[in-house]
């Protein structure tokens, strides 16, 4: 079995499937790296056995939407998530921050240190990941280049950390789905608590409304909400749910059936 993630070695991504390989234990060697998210969604069509993780949404940059799309169009279902508490670092190969002109990281991690960086007038620059940023700034050795990664990837790539958790948010957090194939037999928990899905609403007054209805009067509480357009037709949306399971799964059936009056199209994508 494949353990997959996207970007390159020692991103978070890396870090979070290090972790998870730990604990179902699967070797490291397991552990294999795709270059994007659309890769590693094509790979699971023809690999059902493998697992890989992708990150969903983060405390303050919100969410990856690139992921909820692909979601939602590839035969995969969601088996478990992971919080990764994230520490931005400010790393390059000169030792003065005063000299720093461009950071190089994901636009996720650049949009998590906003502030940072123009507080310090760095400009920033959008490249393929963090650890991918940091080989680069390692290769050109310019000292009024810098990344934002981890300070794990800067130990590997041997950069100089010119400032600890740059991050504009305490507490910064990322959110990351374990996904498998849908037919896979591959579970992680046995006491699962939360369940995503994604729905199309029909076309009536109020209608999302008497949506959310069918969780409210069942007290089943929604962790998450959100809209995002269904690439279909033009501004036309699809609504995203986590909720949490409530102790008798009869009642989320109930609220499912109701669900479906309203609406024209549910999907479930797993529980975890």
């Amino acid at each position: 079995m494949d353990i997959v993630y996207q970007w390159q070695p020692w991103a978070y991504s890396h870090q979070v499937w290090l972790e998870v390989a730990k604990k179902i234990n699967m070797p490291s060697t397991a552990v294999k790296w795709l270059f994007s998210f659309k890769d590693m969604f094509e790979y699971v069509t023809e690999n059902k056995g493998s697992l890989w993780i992708v990150p969903i949404e983060n405390s303050y940059a919100g969410s990856v939407h690139e992921n909820f799309f692909n979601l939602v169009k590839y035969p995969v279902k969601i088996i478990g998530e992971y919080y990764l508490p994230i520490e931005h670092c400010l790393v390059g190969t000169g030792s003065d921050l005063n000299k720093v002109k461009k950071a190089y990281s994901h636009y996720q991690a650049l949009m998590q240190c906003e502030n940072y960086l123009k507080k310090h007038n760095i400009q920033p620059v959008i490249w393929v990941d963090t650890a991918g940023s940091a080989k680069f700034v390692k290769e050109k050795s310019d000292p009024t280049l810098a990344a934002i990664s981890s300070e794990l990837a800067a130990k590997i790539y041997w950069l100089n950390i010119l400032d600890r958790k740059i991050n504009d948010q305490k507490g910064n957090t990322t959110r990351f789905f374990i996904i498998s194939h849908r037919d896979s037999p591959i579970s992680l928990v046995s006491n699962f608590t939360k369940k995503s899905l994604v729905f199309k609403v029909k076309d009536m007054p109020a209608v999302l409304y008497k949506c959310l209805w069918a969780f409210a009067t069942r007290w089943i509480n929604l962790t998450k909400i959100e809209s995002i357009p269904t690439q279909e037709k033009k501004f036309e949306y699809m609504f995203w749910i986590d909720l949490e399971l409530p102790k008798n799964e009869k009642i989320l059936e109930e609220a499912l059936n109701e669900l479906w009056f309203f609406a024209k199209e549910v999907k479930l994508l797993g529980k975890y």
